[in-house]
């Protein structure tokens, strides 16, 4: 754990506040910027700023599809293109997403387009909206309304649903895109089952499975495909306990990775990692102090940890183990196979998310990055 990063944590409850693009760009809020650190190096830096308010505090931020955009409490935004070269007093864009009273920038996120390679980014306000912002064009591509305050969404693999949580009882799994003119949220289930309100939430890269936490330290799991009985009554898949306070980061491990796992960051303390195949069993890490965000990197196969306690605040990096082939290979108690049979490597049954029609996108591009790990790994790479 590389220690005394001096993180700031601006709200108590709002704790999306890392990203990581490999295992060696990782990026964290300091006090008015953003902070970008090489673990491998132990270097940092400032690499993006609000530039009209320097003592804008950061409420959310994330990374992905060579982006970093960060949100705050008085409804801007600031964004960054990463590999553009640009110099630094140049690189940065910012913008206004509400002027509402109540526009904390709650929950950003970025995706690509479902019909283009373009990424976009969807922020959830405090002034109960959830909004898309085209980030090649920075032009706003929607609005949507909702009867509550969202305080974090997640978008189907592929690209048609959202779920979202908030200051709300119910989950409500939306259209990513709403047909409709009046500029509200196209909800097609509201899930109820949660006790408190709702501050996490993520989509699995199998298409259908389904994670939300909320205040009552409750993580519940859902399927997709099978949301509601024949009487319209909301069924979850499972019910998990956490062990001390709400869980306020959830992530699950991306294709690729290997055995697929949840990943489950409490207010404070203590981080799960709960198997996602059978969400029967779990490994707990205890870190001292507050947290503010997880996030996986290196293909999934490291799991970063921001702790943002003031004195032992910092980095924890963890990293999978035993993570060659075995790692594709069929459960062999799913598969019913016999210990020491021969194990052959399958898209159905594997350690990996199922392939489906969802995640059809998804699993080629992984092959692709698969391919340049192998051709990778049979280079000497020099020390540095």
């Amino acid at each position: 754990m590389d220690i005394k990063r001096d993180p700031h944590l601006a709200h108590f409850q709002l704790r999306n506040l890392f990203a990581g693009t490999s295992h060696s760009r990782v990026f964290y809020p300091a006090v008015g910027n953003i902070q970008q650190y090489n673990p491998m190096s132990g270097c940092s830096r400032a690499i993006l700023r609000f530039s009209k308010s320097p003592v804008s505090q950061v409420s959310t931020l994330a990374a992905g599809h060579g982006v970093l955009i960060a949100g705050s409490f008085g409804g801007e935004y600031v964004l960054r293109h990463l590999d553009s070269g640009e110099p630094d007093n140049t690189a940065c864009r910012a913008g206004v997403i509400t002027n509402s009273v109540s526009g904390i920038t709650n929950h950003v996120a970025v995706h690509r387009g479902r019909t283009s390679s373009m990424p976009f980014a969807a922020f959830a306000s405090n002034d109960n909206c959830v909004r898309r912002l085209d980030i090649a064009t920075e032009t706003w591509l929607a609005e949507e309304e909702l009867d509550f305050a969202p305080n974090c969404t997640a978008l189907s693999p592929d690209g048609r649903l959202r779920v979202i949580v908030g200051d709300s009882l119910d989950v409500v799994i939306a259209a990513a895109e709403a047909k409709n003119s009046r500029g509200q949220a196209e909800i097609l289930h509201r899930l109820s089952g949660h006790r408190d309100y709702g501050f996490a939430c993520d989509w699995a890269d199998d298409g259908w499975t389904i994670a939300t936490s909320f205040q009552d330290k409750a993580v519940k799991i859902w399927d997709a495909r099978r949301l509601t009985d024949s009487s319209g009554n909301a069924i979850s898949v499972c019910t998990l306990r956490s062990e001390m306070a709400g869980v306020r980061s959830l992530r699950f491990s991306p294709i690729g990775s290997g055995k697929r796992v949840l990943v489950a960051a409490e207010e404070a303390d203590f981080v799960n990692i709960i198997n996602a195949q059978t969400f029967k069993s779990k490994q707990t890490v205890d870190i001292f102090g507050e947290l503010g965000g997880i996030s996986f990197a290196n293909g999934g196969r490291d799991l970063m940890v921001l702790c943002c306690d003031r004195t032992h605040g910092g980095i924890l990096q963890l990293e999978r183990c035993a993570q060659g082939d075995d790692a594709f290979m069929p459960d062999p108690v799913e598969e019913g196979f016999a210990h020491g049979d021969v194990y052959q490597r399958r898209d159905r049954g594997t350690y990996d998310w199922p392939r489906s029609m969802f995640n059809e996108a998804k699993y080629l591009g992984d092959s692709v990055s698969r391919r340049r790990r192998r051709a990778a790994a049979q280079v000497e790479i020099e020390p540095f």
